[in-house]
């Protein structure tokens, strides 16, 4: 897992500029909703959730985990209006952030890291 993509990451959480506005905006949220719920993608996306073994996160980096997908539904949602694309994303942030502090390797999730450091949603 590349460190310097997950400080990006943070970084751009913090600044509340996680995804470009004008990328929400214009985005056909229904359509890409209805992508991520197609089998493959939502398969890869299981499968990678299910490598993580949460119960062995402490109570404070659950809590760091918590407010890094707080961060982001609430950038995606302010941004777009729509609370299934921010609940999306902000699950994409946690399972993100889950990896990296259990140092889970997982292909499909590098994928995401790499879609969201360089301001895109996965696909």
């Amino acid at each position: 897992m590349d460190k310097q993509s997950i400080e990006t990451l943070k970084i751009k959480l913090n600044q509340g500029a996680l995804l470009p506005a004008s990328l929400l905006k214009e985005l056909d949220s229904e359509s890409y909703l209805a992508y991520r719920d197609r089998a493959d993608f939502d398969t890869e996306w299981i499968g990678a959730y299910q490598k993580l073994q949460r119960d062995s996160l402490t109570e404070a980096e659950q809590a760091q985990i918590t407010e890094w997908s707080r961060l982001a539904f609430t950038q995606v949602i302010q941004d777009s209006g729509d609370s299934d694309l921010a609940a999306y994303v902000s699950d994409d942030i946690d399972m993100i952030f889950t990896a990296f502090i259990l140092e889970v390797e997982d292909h499909f999730i590098n994928r995401l890291i790499e879609d969201y450091s360089a301001e895109r949603l996965p696909v």
